[in-house]
């Protein structure tokens, strides 16, 4: 009797395995990870990272870095405004040879600072240069 019992639960114990092993089989590999693929870069601070952003809160330098890309990447002129009273604008220059300078303005208790940059164009995106 305690043969007959031992194995069944060693056909028990052996279908089972046999089934974790073909299930396993069956999934497929995790996606290979792409060692040549590069993370876009996080949009420079530009003017916004030296002496005229130093004072801005993280909220409102994150603001002040979002519309002077778009403003380089559209060629048009962004204004941004921040939650403690703080703003800008940004103008972009005409595009000359894939570059495009800009200056960034920016009001500090009604006080202006104002920085000049410079943006150019990589594999079709603009990046803050200065």
């Amino acid at each position: 009797m305690q043969i007959k019992i031992e194995s069944q639960f060693l056909l028990k114990f052996f279908l089972i395995f046999c089934l974790i092993t073909l299930a396993a089989c069956q999934s497929s590999p995790p996606p290979a990870l792409d060692q040549h693929a590069e993370a876009p870069p996080p949009p420079a601070p530009g003017v916004v990272g030296n002496m005229i952003g130093q004072t801005l809160d993280e909220t409102d330098r994150t603001r002040a870095i979002a519309a002077q890309q778009e403003a380089v990447a559209t060629g048009l002129r962004k204004s941004w405004r921040g939650a403690h009273g703080v703003y800008g604008f940004i103008v972009p220059a005409a595009e000359a040879n894939g570059c495009r300078d800009y200056t960034h303005k920016i009001f500090i208790n009604g006080r202006p600072q104002e920085a000049k940059g410079q943006a150019c164009l990589e594999k079709e995106t603009w990046r803050i240069m200065r």
